[in-house]
């Protein structure tokens, strides 16, 4: 499992260089607004999930980054220096010069390696929870058919997405096992154990409501059924949380949460990272939050921005 070991990045906001050495499984960055987690956690995603950037991100991240290398616990190292260059495209359609920025990754030997060997050995993922609260589907035209509200939000669209990655999965895979082979009745009990292990999760957290919760996603309370797009959104973000890590089915992955916790419960708060990492064990969790009860029981995993910057 390959996990980040180091996030350094130079000239930090104008007040020095940055420095912050990760643990393979739980990670918490506090800080006050606009101290800059949510730009580190930007950056690192971007970078480790876009061979380019465009030129309009460059100068945003430029403006508040040098440099910034990312160091991997297998060795390699991902470095980045803001103000990329212009190089030449020959797609049809597309003008000359197009500005493009690249990391520079190198590996535990020095040698240069491609944006596609950085993609096959290590899976990224972020959630700012923030911006998907406040927006909204821009691109309306992409809303889908099945979604009921005239008005969907960001989150609601993305937690439909994660549904039907997750119901698109469980039939493409139990199509493939139906033959009663030993070894294809192992890999279906398998698949199924990790399937049934995200209802676990959310029932431990949406008690009021009726169990088990179906592929649809429809839940009921009182004998009243409705869609997920009627819950608050606190269950909302809690639901696109527990689908994601869920449709990653316990792979080895890197998870940069952008204060996951929002208009969560307190009681929820106090063991969403517990439960979160017993969904995926070989996941590395790297959070940020405003909220002293998400810390519970990893206390020794917190570090404050500002006790980062040398």
């Amino acid at each position: 499992m390959v996990t980040i070991k180091k996030i350094e990045i130079k000239g930090f906001f104008g007040k020095g260089d940055f420095e912050w050495n990760l643990d393979p499984v739980v990670n918490i960055l506090g800080g006050k607004n606009g101290s800059g987690k949510s730009s580190i956690f930007k950056l690192c995603y971007t970078l480790l999930s876009n061979e380019n950037i465009d030129q309009q991100l460059d100068s945003h991240f430029s403006n508040l980054f040098h440099e910034a290398v990312l160091t991997l616990s297998n060795g390699w190292t991902l470095t980045w220096r803001g103000q990329g260059r212009k190089v030449f495209t020959v797609k049809a359609g597309a003008s000359p010069n197009i500005y493009r920025v690249a990391a520079t990754i190198t590996d535990q030997n020095g040698k240069k390696r491609t944006f596609a060997d950085l993609k096959r050995t290590i899976r990224v993922l972020m959630i700012n929870s923030f911006e998907q609260h406040l927006n909204k589907a821009i691109q309306y035209w992409q809303q889908p058919k099945s979604m009921p509200l005239d008005d969907p939000t960001m989150l609601d669209l993305m937690i439909e997405d994660q549904k039907n990655l997750r119901n698109t999965d469980f039939t493409t895979t139990m199509e493939n096992l139906l033959d009663s082979s030993p070894e294809s009745d192992k890999k279906r009990m398998e698949f199924e154990s990790i399937y049934k292990k995200t209802y676990t999760v959310l029932g431990k957290f949406l008690k009021e409501y009726d169990k088990p919760f179906k592929s649809s996603l429809e839940f009921s309370k009182g004998g009243n059924a409705f869609g997920f797009e009627r819950l608050s959104m606190g269950e909302k973000q809690l639901l696109l949380l527990v689908l994601m890590i869920g449709n990653v089915k316990q792979e080895p992955c890197v998870f940069f949460m952008d204060e996951p916790d929002l208009s969560m419960h307190i009681d929820w708060k106090e063991i969403l990272v517990k439960e979160l990492h017993n969904l995926n064990p070989n996941m590395q969790i790297i959070v940020s939050t405003h909220a002293p009860s998400v810390i519970t029981g990893w206390k020794d995993r917190v570090e404050e921005v500002d006790h980062l910057i040398k």
